[in-house]
């Protein structure tokens, strides 16, 4: 005879549903042999969604699978999530496409997608070659509204020497705090830096941060 507590337990199952998703390679791989790492990548996220608010349109550059995208959707009016890796989007697609949550295979470069409150860009930065850099922001802030926020997240400089092999592999431009509030200085009229280790976001010492987290507010124009 099934107890109380496997009863309401079950019943709490039955809610849910039967509904299945299927990670793609990347976040299968996170997921399966950087566990942690994934915790600490979706915290960027949340991050993200609590300043942007409720009801904001939103783009997501270098969105991948579409995992951390879906934080971004909770709170969202419409999340567009785009990227250059044609496999990526169509994992994203399968698993977390929906009526307001829109994935698209586009070089980012010099491509107006829509007017967005909010652009999040997430471990992209570092793999744009330095040549590439200014055409990079100037699409951010083509894309974005004047009153717009964006969000600039990449693995601090000084911390590379504790990276995986697997992650140096891709990472052509590294940031140190200076030179990432230097260089979105040009961008926006407000640039806040935030340190990241582990899943904690703070103000604290730039250099011993993990990661870092830059907000611009209100475009130059």
């Amino acid at each position: 005879m099934e107890s109380r507590e496997l009863k309401k337990w079950n019943e709490t199952k039955g809610s849910m549903g039967s509904e299945r998703i299927t990670l793609g390679p990347h976040y299968s791989y996170v997921l399966k042999n950087l566990t942690r790492r994934l915790v600490f990548v979706l915290s960027h996220y949340k991050f993200a969604a609590k300043l942007l608010g409720e009801g904001k349109n939103i783009l997501e550059v270098g969105c991948s699978e579409g995992l951390g995208t879906m934080i971004l959707a909770e709170t969202a009016r419409r999340v567009v999530g785009i990227d250059f890796d044609k496999d990526a989007i169509k994992e994203a697609r399968q698993s977390f496409g929906s009526h307001k949550v829109e994935f698209k295979d586009v070089d980012f470069l010099k491509k107006k997608i829509g007017n967005f409150d909010g652009v999040v860009a997430f471990d992209v930065i570092e793999h744009i070659y330095p040549e590439n850099e200014r055409n990079f922001f100037k699409s951010i802030c083509l894309n974005l509204k004047d009153d717009g926020i964006c969000f600039v997240g990449t693995p601090n400089k000084t911390s590379e020497q504790y990276a995986s092999p697997t992650s140096k592999i891709g990472h052509v431009n590294l940031f140190t705090w200076d030179r990432l509030k230097k260089t979105m200085d040009n961008y926006f009229r407000q640039v806040f830096i935030f340190s990241v280790n582990d899943e904690v976001v703070h103000t604290g010492f730039y250099p011993m941060a993990h990661y870092l987290i830059a907000v611009g507010v209100c475009k130059k124009r």
